[in-house]
């Protein structure tokens, strides 16, 4: 492996049910149990090459809390339990210690970074040598021991067409949805045009169920939600004043508290906005575009969260609300979005890099749009649904990240604006949204598109 072997693939650790691990099935459980375990390190293999892990010690931190993170919040087999807590007590351990890399680099304290990072990639040798323990192959060598390897992995395509999936507890649009341990999460948005939501729900793609989740201590819609530190984060969104469901806009951030099962409030935004967009790129939250309420001001500050305050950077260069955006790890890409005007759509695709706080202007889309959907699968940026004020669109496209090039690919069944967009296992799901523009017609519709990797 390269230099450290780093986690940024979410950890799919088989299924939520219990198990008992006895005699030939628990030999078999196990058996499973590593092979995804040595495929995400395989994945964690090639995305080394994505930046530079001494540069942004802080990113490796994130991805190896990430990755141990994922990894409690699955069963795992009883076999050598207590190698696997070790192991996992090793990425603590090494995120602590990159952690301390990241705020002495930023502090302009070369030497003590060198010196945390050298820390860190020692406790890394000993989780190396923990995971061999535990019957995985040394950490270097995960790619040859993936079940039908190749060198290098082919674009992500599409396997069919769209299908319906199951529909959610209750419709709602322009409700953010977000991946928490395995469970796709949807949280507050609109019911009708006059009437915001505080319902929660959460959908288990192992068990095909939905669950109503908390409620929010405020009817929120038009909020962002990322999924960061192993918790959802709700940012912003438009809060009520009687029936103006634009009233205002909110700078407020909801976290969830698992172990009380309940939201409770962070470090609020410095710039209050609604109807923006929200990613994590880097181990960071990066917060981009939107608007105010009732004084319809567009926000251009760019703010970026790094777990413990949020600060504003480089200002987006088109600035827009209604926009939706993606992040491959690396960058933020923010795409389409309107002007106050609701007929203002724009074609726009803007590329943020947090590390050095720069934007760019990338290939526009062949057609302007707002209140779409965005998600990255493999190395394209896909799009999806949206309108322009008067009609709703079924359009769903791939920007090739490698080539630049745009692409079609097959359209929703069932035209939505303002529906969350997620990807999870190579599926995109398409939840819930509008059929028709004006905050009317809300629905609890699912709609799923598989891409072979």
């Amino acid at each position: 492996m390269r230099r450290l072997w780093i986690a940024c693939a979410a950890l799919v650790l088989l299924s939520g049910c219990a198990f008992q691990s006895t005699g030939a099935q628990g030999t078999a459980y196990k058996k499973a149990f590593l092979q995804v375990l040595i495929g995400n390190c395989a994945k964690v293999d090639h995305q080394l090459g994505t930046f530079d892990p001494k540069s942004h010690p802080g990113r490796v931190a994130e991805q190896l809390s990430n990755f141990a993170a994922e990894a409690r919040s699955r069963p795992a087999p009883d076999a050598q339990r207590h190698q696997l807590d070790a192991l996992l007590t090793k990425f603590d351990e090494a995120a602590k210690q990159y952690r301390a890399a990241q705020a002495a680099l930023s502090s302009g304290k070369t030497t003590a970074a060198q010196m945390a990072e050298n820390q860190g990639k020692r406790t890394m040798a000993a989780a190396n040598t923990a995971a061999q323990r535990y019957g995985m192959p040394p950490l270097s060598e995960c790619p040859k021991h993936v079940r039908g390897a190749h060198q290098s992995s082919p674009p992500a395509q599409v396997a069919g067409g769209w299908r319906a999936g199951h529909a959610s507890l209750f419709g709602v649009q322009y409700a953010p949805a977000a991946v928490l341990g395995g469970q796709i999460w949807v949280a507050g948005g609109l019911i009708g045009p006059k009437h915001a939501t505080t319902k929660t729900e959460f959908y288990d793609p192992t068990l095909n169920t939905w669950t109503p989740g908390p409620p929010l201590p405020i009817a929120l819609h038009h909020a962002m939600m990322v999924s960061y530190h192993n918790t959802l984060y709700l940012i912003g969104g438009f809060v009520s004043q009687g029936s103006n469901v634009l009233g205002t806009a909110s700078a407020r951030v909801l976290i969830l508290n698992k172990a009380q099962y309940r939201w409770m409030d962070g470090p609020p935004l410095h710039h209050a906005r609604a109807a923006g967009a929200a990613a994590v790129v880097g181990g960071k939250i990066v917060v981009v575009g939107g608007r105010t309420g009732n004084s319809q001001q567009l926000v251009r500050p760019t703010e970026i969260f790094d777990g413990t305050s949020w600060h504003d950077t480089t200002d987006i260069p088109d600035p827009v609300n209604h926009l939706a955006a993606a992040s491959d790890g690396t960058y933020l890409y923010a795409v389409g979005g309107h002007k106050i005007s609701e007929t203002s759509n724009i074609t726009a695709v803007q590329r943020f890099d947090p590390a050095t706080g720069r934007w760019a202007q990338l290939k526009p889309m062949p057609a302007a749009v707002s209140g779409l959907g965005a998600a990255v699968v493999g190395d394209q940026l896909i799009t999806a649904g949206g309108d322009n004020a008067l009609t709703v669109f079924n359009t769903v496209r791939a920007y090739n990240l490698t080539s630049k090039t745009w692409s079609l690919l097959p359209p929703l069944p069932d035209a939505r604006t303002g529906m969350g967009l997620v990807a999870y296992r190579n599926i995109l799901y398409s939840l819930d949204g509008a059929a028709k523009p004006g905050h009317i017609a809300s629905t609890n519709t699912v709609q799923t598109l598989r891409f072979n990797r």
